[in-house]
């Protein structure tokens, strides 16, 4: 097999980086986050609005960020493997699909002086479900696309989250309604490719 040339190493490099930021998206959610944090911080002003999700977004691209560079360290000192994390990983994926598709909501109650970090920081953007799609790029590719995935990732879902009032006006609550579902039936694929992949790995 003759080795690629560094113009088809580069296609395959960008080509990987397109694949886990469309992961990431998947998980992120913006398109369906953004109503809601437009209703979190409907009744602040506009440049206080504007801060706390430009603050929400930094945090929780610094939480995706540490999961990307010590998560395997972690499950490493816990003695789990790549296909025990993509089985468990797409166990937790699949239940938030689920719970998105028969909107069941687990939120807690904001806390007004804290909105920035619970729940728009985390769990909303950095919950569980980036987190796992973060340690499986790493683990699947390399360190360099997970936080390129990461970087990209964060700083559309940060465009999208500040003109949330208008992409709210322009779908509609059926239309964000329906985008919702379509990312939540994407996520639930995802999680059965993940528990497949893991199941064969482990039986093989």
């Amino acid at each position: 097999m003759q080795p690629l040339s560094l113009v088809e190493a580069a296609m395959l490099d960008l080509f990987s980086i397109a694949q886990a930021i469309l992961l990431l998206l998947i998980v992120l959610d913006p398109f369906s986050n953004a109503p809601y944090f437009y209703t979190l911080t409907k009744e602040l002003k506009p440049d206080v609005r504007s801060s706390t999700i430009k603050k929400s977004v930094v945090v929780a691209a610094l939480i995706l960020l540490a999961f990307a560079v010590s998560g395997d360290s972690l499950l490493a000192f816990l003695g789990v493997t790549v296909d025990d994390f993509r089985i468990a990983g797409g166990i937790i994926l699949l239940i938030y699909s689920i719970l998105g598709l028969l909107e069941i909501s687990l939120m807690p109650k904001p806390d007004l002086d804290r909105i920035s970090i619970v729940p728009m920081a985390t769990p909303l953007l950095a919950g569980p479900g980036a987190i796992t799609v973060v340690i499986y790029v790493k683990y699947n590719w390399d360190l360099v696309t997970a936080v390129s995935s990461i970087v990209i990732s964060i700083l559309i879902t940060l465009a999208i989250l500040l003109i949330g009032g208008r992409i709210l006006k322009l779908l509609g609550r059926n239309g964000t309604l329906v985008l919702d579902k379509m990312m939540s039936m994407l996520m639930a694929a995802y999680a059965v490719s993940l528990m497949r992949e893991g199941v064969l790995n482990l039986i093989v």
